[in-house]
Parts: structure tokens; C-alpha cells; sequence
């Protein structure tokens, strides 16, 4: 299982842009540059689909996962990072569930 990083940019009211970071012997070095997105249409589409705050915000956990996943084409985990991008989308998404 592949060891990354997560690093955010300052984040828009919008969306977040995250740095994937994997290790080698040099170092970190940068992989990819994923944007996380939760404008009011994108979360009133997971509502339409009946989710509730809870359900939005394991869908964006899945996401990410699956995002990474592609670009990295293996299994992975967070080793730094994760809480800060979730800190980010709930703040982001709960105003849409109040």
C-alpha cells in the first residue's frame, strides 16, 4: 500500500485544490493536483439524492480515495493531511445542511 500526503492550498469558498505527495528516496515529490469542488450546486445534488450531512460528507471521503486512486493506480493511505482536506469540505458543505 502506497504511502501519500495531502497537501491543501488555502481554500476557496468553493472548492480546494490538494497537492498528492508520494515518498522516494530523494524525498517527497508531488504526483498530482487534485480540486475538490463543493459550490451549493454540487452538494444539492447529493441532497437530491437524499443525503444528509453525514452521507455528503463519507461520499466526498470515497471520492478523494477514488480520485487518488486513479492517478496513483494502486491502494493507498493518508499518512498526513487527510483531517486538514476534510476540516476544509465540512466546513465547506455544512452550511448546506442546517
Amino acid at each position: 500500500m502506497k504511502e501519500i500526503k495531502l497537501k491543501p492550498e488555502p481554500p476557496f469558498p468553493y472548492k480546494v485544490e490538494v497537492a498528492v505527495m508520494d515518498f522516494t528516496d530523494a524525498g517527497e515529490r508531488q504526483r498530482c493536483t487534485i480540486t475538490v469542488e463543493f459550490a451549493p450546486g454540487d452538494v444539492k445534488e447529493l441532497q437530491k439524492r437524499g443525503m444528509d450531512f453525514r452521507e455528503a460528507v463519507k461520499y466526498y471521503e470515497g471520492w478523494i480515495y477514488g480520485v487518488v486512486r486513479y492517478h496513483l493506480a494502486q491502494d493507498w493511505n493518508c499518512v498526513e493531511g487527510w483531517d486538514e482536506v476534510m476540516d476544509i469540505v465540512k466546513n465547506g458543505i455544512s452550511k448546506y445542511f442546517a
